[in-house]
């Protein structure tokens, strides 16, 4: 498994990789902070992320690991059909180009990796194997979750 912790600011995410067999109680990102993962009811029997290890939230949700080069394709899709419908090229070369590109594109979609993130602190989990109950992205349950943190109570 690799994990991403939650970033300070902007930028590259620092990675830490976790043999799937080991539960190690301490981490170390590259620049020397440690982390303190909690791995108690974090896995089920089968070895699937049930929770967050870095906050414990039990909420996490699935998204699709896009490379860069999926927008160059989808932009360079939508240039030749601005311009085969402008009328500066067209037939049946274009034509080719186009569903080599629509093909070149779907399998970017149905190949990429899944990962998984954390609702609460924005942890991500890669290279780990996924529940079926790991549901994408919801608007509502994030904002439900962000409503039930409340505000910090200073004092």
């Amino acid at each position: 498994m690799t994990l991403l912790p939650p970033a300070e600011h902007r930028g590259r995410r620092k990675s830490i990789q976790i043999p799937h067999d080991q539960t190690p109680g301490r981490l170390e990102i590259e620049d020397g902070t440690a982390l303190f993962p909690d791995w108690d009811g974090a896995r089920d029997d089968s070895g699937v992320l049930r929770r967050c290890i870095l906050c414990g939230e039990e909420q996490l949700f699935r998204r699709k690991l896009l490379p860069q080069v999926t927008g160059l394709v989808v932009v360079l899709a939508f240039t030749l059909a601005l311009l085969s419908i402008l009328g500066y090229f067209g037939g049946p070369v274009v034509l080719g180009i186009m569903v080599a590109l629509l093909l070149i594109d779907l399998a970017i979609l149905f190949f990429s990796p899944q990962s998984l993130e954390c609702y609460r602190c924005h942890a991500e989990y890669r290279d780990l194997e996924m529940g079926s109950w790991h549901k994408p992205w919801s608007r509502s349950l994030a904002r439900r979750l962000a409503q039930d943190e409340g505000p910090l109570e200073s004092g």
